[in-house]
């Protein structure tokens, strides 16, 4: 039994490895290349977008800079609903896939992980939604750490579907503005910008009423 799981946390190792690897060597792209690579497929292009960014959290590969290219290849209005599909299937499939490797007892998690994954199992839906909003953790650490909470599935996917909305809406805009400078779209951006740094500075007011300061959980180590 000892060896099962020892042979089973080889595998996922070597297997985050060879992803690793193959992200920083084959897929060490900008936004624009992205946009050009997207497009090559033509009709097809929103739907290999879709399928890049619900694997993307098991290749390692910075969301922000997906969503740019998404928004550069698509626009202020497709740009935004092939992202969200596409950021909220990558969401679930991680969580998924970690919830099936789990072992029944994590050790070793460190003071912060613990603490934020007991939150979330307090919490639920309102931290999560909490930490999706707010990029003081990383989006595939909060998928990662909620699989191993005991918070059901369909609150950790309807806490995913709120919470990114602000960030998707965002960051395509901006990759949009960039392939079109219109004075219209930028100010929409800069609009969309402004509202989605506020958003956050409400969500920290509402967790320090619930006595849930996030700042605890980043000063943690």
């Amino acid at each position: 039994m000892q060896l099962h799981v020892f042979l089973r946390a080889g595998l996922i190792l070597f297997i985050l490895i060879a992803l690793y690897y193959i992200n920083t060597t084959y897929l060490n792209l900008e936004a624009e290349e992205l946009q050009n690579f997207l497009l090559s497929f033509g009709i097809l292009a929103p739907v290999i977008f879709i399928l890049l960014f619900s694997i993307r959290p098991f290749l390692l590969f910075p969301s922000s800079v997906l969503a740019i290219a998404g928004g550069l290849a698509f626009g202020p209005f497709i740009g935004p609903l092939v992202t969200y599909i596409g950021s909220l299937a990558g969401g679930i499939l991680s969580f998924l896939f970690i919830r099936k490797v789990r072992k029944k007892k994590t050790e070793g998690e460190g003071t912060k992980r613990e603490l934020i994954k007991k939150r979330i199992e307090e919490n639920g839906l309102f931290y999560i939604v909490s930490l999706r909003i707010i990029p003081v953790i990383n989006f595939d650490l909060v998928s990662y750490l909620a699989a191993l909470s005991t918070v059901r599935f369909k609150t950790y996917a309807a806490a995913t579907m709120i919470g990114i909305i602000p960030g998707t809406i965002a960051f395509n805009l901006l990759g949009a503005s960039l392939a079109d400078l219109s004075p219209g779209l930028i100010a929409v951006t800069a609009l969309m910008f402004a509202i989605a740094l506020s958003i956050p500075v409400y969500v920290r007011h509402l967790l320090r009423k619930r006595n849930l300061d996030i700042e605890d959980i980043t000063d943690k180590k």
